[in-house]
């Protein structure tokens, strides 16, 4: 039985749904997925979704409107007034044009920033929003299937307009301490094509510009290579990068585990909803409020769109390693897609996740021939399994 709960998150608007193997919390403003535990008895592991070390607030607020002052203004600010965990960018990755600005449109899109509407379903809840601006309106599903630590998110994306709209449409998974932090942990994903942003990293980049590679390797500012499974590596540098989701597999994933913790979390989506991964690490990296030289994030961004550019860039940039950089939807379309987050204990010795299995009810980890099975009721055929 799921239970629901609707409560304060931090003095935020949020629902709580647990199944007794998993909690996870969604919050109001903004949608945020803002944490994701699994539990052992009665007792719920520590938070696998990075939480803002700063001050946050509901969008609309006078307090979220003061914390946007004071976290540098338009177009940024909105944004990390409310950023906390899994956010989503919405229908627009990166900065906004002057022109958007103007028109009130923050960093990373509406969906972020607006007030979403939270209701119970059976066996979870269902988190809405409209948004003015592109005249798009969001729908989630954040359900659970019996008592797995399994978490299955479907989210439909209606376009109102009169017009075809190009999206970005973009998860913003976010890890760090006390899942991520040096010495302790990997990241992984089904990628492998890459290329590092044009843009740099605020003129303290930690990779080559505009280089491109394969992951997990890549070129660093010094000459020496980075194995970007390792994460915090080079302090007082930020990265931000374009990985390929390989074609490889029927379905996609990322993975990052916490050996000391023996924690892993995983999320598996459908590689034609999400060809593209954006990774990007702040690393004490950025002084200003709210990062303050202090914050250790890396991203995992999973979307249709490469890298946080914005509109205008994304458009000149057409397609990269043939793959389409933006989705279409047509006026009075609705496009409709899919991820499950998993978490399990694993055996304190791993140290990799070598492989990663669906199959019709079930994921599978392996790592140095030892194999554990996460139960989760229907994966195969969420994720489409049943079209391979």
């Amino acid at each position: 039985m799921v239970r629901k709960r609707h409560m304060q998150w931090k003095g935020r608007d949020a629902i709580e749904i647990c199944n007794g193997r998993m909690q996870v919390v969604v919050l109001s403003g903004g949608g945020h997925l803002a944490e994701m535990r699994i539990l052992k008895g009665d007792e719920p592991s520590v938070n696998l979704l990075w939480e803002a070390p700063w001050e946050t607030a509901d969008p609309g607020t006078r307090a979220a409107r003061q914390l946007s002052e004071l976290y540098g203004g338009m177009p940024a600010g909105p944004f990390l007034a409310g950023f906390t965990g899994h956010a989503l960018c919405l229908d627009l990755f990166g900065p906004p044009s002057k022109e958007e600005t103007a028109r009130g449109i923050p960093l990373h899109g509406e969906a972020s920033t607006r007030k979403w509407e939270l209701s119970e379903a059976a066996d979870g809840c269902i988190a809405q929003a409209e948004m003015a601006q592109s005249k798009l309106r969001i729908a989630r599903s954040v359900k659970f299937k019996g008592d797995e630590s399994a978490l299955f998110v479907e989210e439909k994306v209606e376009n109102h307009s009169d017009a075809e709209r190009e999206v970005h449409w973009v998860q913003h998974l976010t890890l760090g301490a006390p899942l991520l932090s040096a010495g302790n942990c990997t990241v992984d994903a089904s990628v492998d094509r890459c290329r590092v942003s044009p843009m740099g990293y605020e003129g303290r980049e930690a990779l080559l510009t505009d280089a491109e590679f394969a992951w997990p390797w890549a070129p660093s500012v010094n000459g020496e290579w980075l194995d970007l499974r390792v994460p915090f590596q080079e302090k007082g540098r930020g990265i931000l990068a374009a990985a390929h989701v390989s074609q490889r597999l029927p379905f996609a994933y990322i993975a990052a585990l916490n050996w000391d913790l023996g924690l892993v979390l995983i999320y598996c989506f459908r590689k034609e909803d999400f060809p593209w991964v954006a990774l990007w690490e702040e690393n004490c990296a950025r002084e200003d409020p709210p990062w303050n030289g202090t914050a250790k994030v890396r991203g995992m961004e999973f979307g249709t769109t490469p890298l946080p550019l914005g509109r205008d860039a994304i458009e000149a940039m057409g397609s990269l390693f043939d793959t389409p950089v933006t989705c279409v939807l047509p006026s009075g379309s609705t496009r409709t897609a899919r991820y499950v987050a998993c978490a399990a204990s694993v055996p304190k010795g791993w140290r990799t996740i070598e492989s990663v299995e669906v199959s019709a009810n079930e994921l599978t980890l392996e790592d140095e021939g030892t194999r554990i099975a996460i139960a989760a009721e229907g994966i195969g055929e969420f994720l489409g399994q049943e079209r391979k």
